[in-house]
């Protein structure tokens, strides 16, 4: 505040002094001056005293006002449209006190003339005038500050979204999601509806629309779209998403995906594309398509609309990477031995440090994997969505279960038994060597990401390393004997 006010400050006083004490001065130096020099002497003390008093005004209302008051109140930086505002007033001010003060001129006609020019002026730039104003209003309002993400709905077109940078005394500047600067006029913004994503909360609710097939049921599409977007990075989990049912088509039953961001954290737009995608993979993994024109004329064998978990279980085993290798009488047959699981959200799936001889593929739904912390503390550490699988150490090498898996959502899982496993390798043995491969390649990129980046010393164990290590276990534990050929590979 000080630093603000010791030039104006300081100019005051300087001026002040001979201002008070001139005709002293004049006697005791004995100075003969020219009636003109001293009339141009007075004038000028004269303007530099009105100039420095709106000089330290307008500093007193930046240091107290505007950088206390007003920045407090407001919860961020004073408007800058109406600091200049004020600012203006105030030489205006010095202005009219310079004219009739010093110089003894009328001011009533300044005003007249000035007001007649002004009307003239105002009517040529009528438009400009209006966003002044309209900025000078917003100022006011303040409907949103500077780095708040807005949508500016005007009528019949799209919304204009983006994060505001400032507000000028003609227009407001947003900063979209693609990097461009949107300038539009103040008059234009003072008239349209505005959507603030930012107040009266940090949080801002979203929505998505998703429509599937009527042969979907209800039930099973709420429980693969709420995993899909509890499981998307960014949306909060307070409070929580929603699956609502929203409107029947011609074409399906459309869906309602309710979501919270925080704009700051993540834009609209992005997190708008992180729920669909999620959604589309869930959607994928479950074997379902969204609803599209029933009018379809195909020239070759109509593609499944959706797959159930029920009776298409090979073509779900399909797109797990841990059977990728697998041929089709080889899926066909362990999909004939698997068992359909479902949990409701909760339930405990596998406990650590209990005993398993069987293994779990997620079909549908959100799973959350804990393992106690360094304090003891149980914590989440992993999600397992549709497609991924769990358990399998226990299955394959005979280990206790390593951590616990709640089921997060409402889940349908396969579940593989030891002996069904065995049956598999014992129609082929190389097998095992894909599925090793398989397994440490997870195992190995899980443990890496979990570390921060250059704490991987080359010491630990590598892909091929725990490959081989763990099918030594597999071959002991379901009596495989070992290639000769070294068709093993790494193992």
């Amino acid at each position: 505040m000080l630093n603000k006010l010791r030039w104006p400050l300081s100019a005051l006083i300087i001026l002040m002094v001979p201002a008070l004490f001139w005709d002293n001065l004049l006697a005791q130096l004995g100075l003969q001056l020219v009636d003109r020099s001293i009339t141009v002497a007075r004038y000028t003390l004269g303007i530099g005293l009105w100039l420095s008093v709106a000089w330290l005004a307008i500093r007193l209302l930046d240091a107290v006002v505007w950088d206390r008051l007003a920045a407090r109140k407001a919860g961020g930086g004073p408007p800058k449209l109406m600091k200049d505002l004020l600012a203006a007033i105030i030489w205006a001010v010095a202005a009219a006190g310079i004219t009739g003060g010093v110089f003894d001129l009328p001011i009533t006609g300044l005003w007249a003339t000035s007001g007649a020019l002004g009307l003239v002026v105002g009517l040529a730039v009528q438009s400009m005038i209006n966003d002044v104003f309209s900025g000078l209003a917003l100022n006011i309002d303040r409907p949103f500050r500077p780095g708040q993400w807005v949508a500016l709905n005007l009528r019949g077109q799209e919304p204009f979204v983006g994060k505001v940078r400032d507000t000028n005394w003609r227009s407001t500047r947003l900063e979209t999601i693609d990097g461009l600067l949107l300038v539009i006029p103040n008059g234009l913004m003072s008239t349209s509806v505005l959507t603030n994503f930012s107040e009266p909360h940090t949080r801002s609710r979203f929505k998505v629309n998703i429509c599937l097939d009527f042969g979907v049921p209800v039930e099973r599409a709420q429980r693969i779209l709420g995993a899909a977007v509890r499981s998307t990075a960014g949306v909060l989990s307070e409070p929580p998403p929603k699956v609502n049912v929203g409107d029947v088509s011609r074409y399906g039953v459309e869906y309602e995906l309710i979501y919270w961001l925080e704009p700051a954290e993540c834009s609209p737009a992005k997190g708008r594309s992180r729920v669909t995608t999620s959604v589309l993979a869930h959607l994928h993994s479950a074997g379902i398509t969204p609803a599209y024109e029933k009018m379809d004329v195909f020239h070759g064998p109509m593609p499944p609309r959706q797959l159930d978990s029920a009776h298409d279980r090979k073509a779900l085993l399909a797109r797990v990477a841990l059977f990728r290798t697998l041929g089709d009488g080889e899926l066909a047959h362990l999909a004939s031995q698997l068992t359909l699981v479902r949990f409701h959200e909760g339930d405990t799936v596998v406990a650590q440090g209990e005993d398993g001889e069987s293994m779990y593929i997620v079909v549908e739904g959100l799973l959350h994997v804990f393992a106690p912390g360094a304090d003891g503390v149980e914590m989440k550490v992993a999600q397992l969505v549709p497609g991924q699988f769990f358990g399998e150490m226990s299955l394959l090498s005979g280990a206790p279960r390593s951590a616990t898996v709640r089921a997060a959502t409402d889940a349908v899982t396969f579940e593989i038994g030891r002996a069904s496993f065995k049956e598999l390798l014992a129609q082929r043995t190389d097998i095992a060597v894909d599925i090793a491969q398989v397994v440490a390649e997870r195992r190995t990129g899980n443990a890496a990401r979990r570390k921060p980046v250059g704490e991987i010393s080359k010491s630990e164990e590598t892909p091929a390393s725990y490959a081989m290590h763990l099918l030594g276990k597999m071959r002991s534990l379901f009596g495989l004997a070992e290639r000769k050929n070294g068709a093993d590979g790494s193992a």
